[in-house]
């Protein structure tokens, strides 16, 4: 016979605490279970902000960028990307978006204890709620990735990021890391 646990907290719990009441740190939330979101560095805060003001300067009719926007991506999972970016040809519906309402891009910015593998592993999550992109950012080795769906595996970038109609140089990305 199996043993099941109990969930630690409840969907509702989680909305309540981390959503509306804003509880930190930041937590994710998968089957029950909180996995807290390890806390940002100088580098980490540094690429977020390049990533946010260069796409909104050159998208920002097109583009809405969103840092640390709680995302549910099924009824038990909420991921909160470091940033995630909104097609504004469809907008999100609601608060963060659904199940049905992915966003266009997705960026994870590691931080210590973060391991590139573990946030790989999240695009994959994201490809299955039907991000289009995924970006994975190491701010300590300079290092960045693209996952798509269709690839078997990340590809690791030497020159631009690429999502559908953004294209970013990885100096303006570093710039001042």
């Amino acid at each position: 016979m199996a043993v099941t646990s109990a969930p630690s907290i409840s969907v509702d719990e989680y909305i309540a605490r981390f959503i509306d009441g804003r509880e930190k740190p930041t937590c994710e939330f998968v089957d029950g279970e909180l996995i807290p979101k390890p806390m940002a560095t100088k580098k980490h805060s540094q690429v977020q902000g390049n990533l946010i003001r260069l796409i909104g300067d050159r998208y920002d009719e097109t583009l809405n960028q969103l840092p640390e926007l709680t995302t549910r991506m099924r009824e038990t999972q909420f991921y909160v990307p470091d940033l995630a970016i909104e097609d504004l040809a469809k907008p999100i519906q609601g608060r963060y978006p659904g199940p049905n309402d992915p966003v266009l891009l997705c960026v994870e910015i590691v931080s210590p204890p973060d391991r590139v593998g573990k946030l790989f592993g999240k695009c994959e999550e994201y490809h299955k709620w039907g991000v289009p992109y995924c970006w994975v950012i190491d701010p300590e080795r300079k290092l960045a990735w693209e996952y798509f769906p269709e690839d078997l595996e990340p590809r690791r970038v030497q020159d631009n990021l690429t999502a559908g109609p953004i294209v970013l140089g990885l100096g303006e990305v570093f710039r001042r890391v």
